[in-house]
């Protein structure tokens, strides 16, 4: 990283009292940022602060992926405050964009042509209708099929390639075997599982002033109609996969499958204070297909991003922390995590790291084989009609659809509350919300 240096504003010398005052050269600033993440990339930053010792100085802080937008417009008030670069869920490069916040600085004009050839089209999330980027995408969250061999073929199911299959072993286990799962539903598994890979139109932005929310849309009944008796057969849990008692279901060995985004594995059924499921038992398979689609689309739940602030005064290193995170080996291999494991636990969006990533997953005997293939796959494959949209669309997951879903049990009734609380966000913000093209 090359050092700036100033020299002092004496550009003569001046001979005073028989001294002379010679021009002396004075060492810049050392660069010093400041860094948000979660608790998860909190072992790569801090690896990375280590790593810059002497050149940077990395300032790490844990923070909860919220937390940015709940205290940007204190700072903003204030004109202090504001960290350097943030990890934060996808949406947050519209939220931060908007004017109104201002804290996201572009991108376009500090990477180079090769990190930009880095992330292929893996990153276009983040550019703007400006064509530049302003964001630097972590990772991808593509929904895969997560199962459980052993239990597929004790029951004697095939991998299902069609939504109606999946559903047919639902209606099975619901028979046959009572109490085993097909997964959970709050949080946002049923949006990005279901919801988005089905086209339902909850957060498509046609234009910066209109946006389109129909949950009575066919490509959103569909899911509703699927999943509805499921959930009344106990099949499909309608709470959170993070839950205790969801937990229980899948310690007791009784989860069969559950459609879940590429860092499922290593971030949920592996890990024992988690699902904790045995080794040699899951992999994942491409996402089955709607009937009458020719495409098997993925959603995406996550799938964070890096902002850098446009009151950085470094800002080039604080994208250069961003690089690393998703990119370098040492990060998305090497990073001792606290429960033992090593490496990043996500599918990184730069092509470099992802080929890294690939090898470990690849080797990893704790797989019933690897399950990068239908992650690499999917990756290809998120349904681009939605978009990122100026509220915060992911956090209404938690405040609307979760809540209801948990009373009434009802998933169409859950996404029309979903629907109703980001239409009102939507126009408190300046759109227009319409149901229709």
């Amino acid at each position: 990283m090359k050092k700036k240096y100033s020299l002092i504003a004496v550009a003569a010398a001046a001979a005073m009292a028989g001294t002379t005052i010679m021009a002396m050269p004075a060492q810049a600033a050392k660069p010093s940022i400041v860094v948000w993440v979660d608790a998860p990339r909190l072992p790569g930053a801090k690896l990375y602060a280590q790593i810059m010792k002497g050149k940077v100085d990395v300032k790490v802080e844990l923070h909860a992926q919220g937390d940015l937008l709940a205290k940007v417009q204190l700072f903003n008030r204030v004109k202090k405050g504001w960290p350097d670069v943030v990890f934060g869920p996808p949406n947050d490069v519209a939220v931060l964009k908007n004017p109104i916040i201002a804290n996201a600085r572009e991108l376009s004009s500090l990477l180079t042509k090769a990190e930009i050839k880095d992330f292929g089209k893996l990153n276009d999330w983040s550019k703007a209708s400006d064509g530049k980027y302003y964001a630097i995408k972590n990772d991808m969250a593509q929904s895969v099929l997560w199962y459980n061999t052993k239990l597929f073929a004790e029951f004697g199911y095939k991998v299902p390639t069609k939504m109606s299959e999946l559903f047919a072993i639902g209606k099975d286990l619901a028979a046959k075997h009572p109490g085993y799962s097909l997964g959970a539903l709050s949080d946002a598994a049923a949006y990005s599982g279901y919801f988005w890979p089905s086209q339902c139109p909850l957060n498509n932005e046609l234009s910066a002033t209109r946006v389109l929310i129909n949950p009575k849309d066919p490509k959103c009944t569909r899911v509703t109609t699927a999943l509805q008796p499921l959930i009344d057969a106990g099949v499909y849990y309608a709470g959170s996969a993070f839950s205790p008692e969801y937990a229980a279901i899948a310690k007791a060995g009784k989860l069969v499958a559950h459609i879940g985004p590429s860092w499922y594995g290593e971030f949920v059924i592996r890990p024992a204070g988690s699902f904790a499921q045995p080794a040699g038992t899951w992999t994942a398979a491409p996402m089955p297909l709607w009937d009458g689609e020719k495409v098997a689309y993925s959603g995406e739940w996550g799938g964070g991003i890096y902002t850098v602030s446009p009151h950085s005064k470094f800002p080039r290193q604080a994208l250069d922390f961003a690089l690393f995170m998703t990119g370098d080996k040492r990060n998305v291999v090497d990073v001792k995590n606290p429960d033992g494991s090593t490496g990043a636990p996500t599918f990184p969006a730069s092509l470099k790291g992802n080929a890294l990533w690939k090898a470990k997953i690849d080797a990893d005997p704790y797989y019933a084989s690897s399950p990068y293939p239908a992650m690499a796959v999917q990756a290809g494959k998120v349904w681009t009609g939605v978009k990122p949209v100026r509220y915060d669309a992911d956090g209404a997951w938690g405040a609307a659809f979760g809540p209801e879903l948990s009373k009434s049990k009802n998933l169409q009734k859950a996404l029309e509350a979903y629907a109703a609380y980001t239409s009102n966000l939507a126009q408190q913000l300046g759109y227009e919300v319409t149901t229709k093209k």
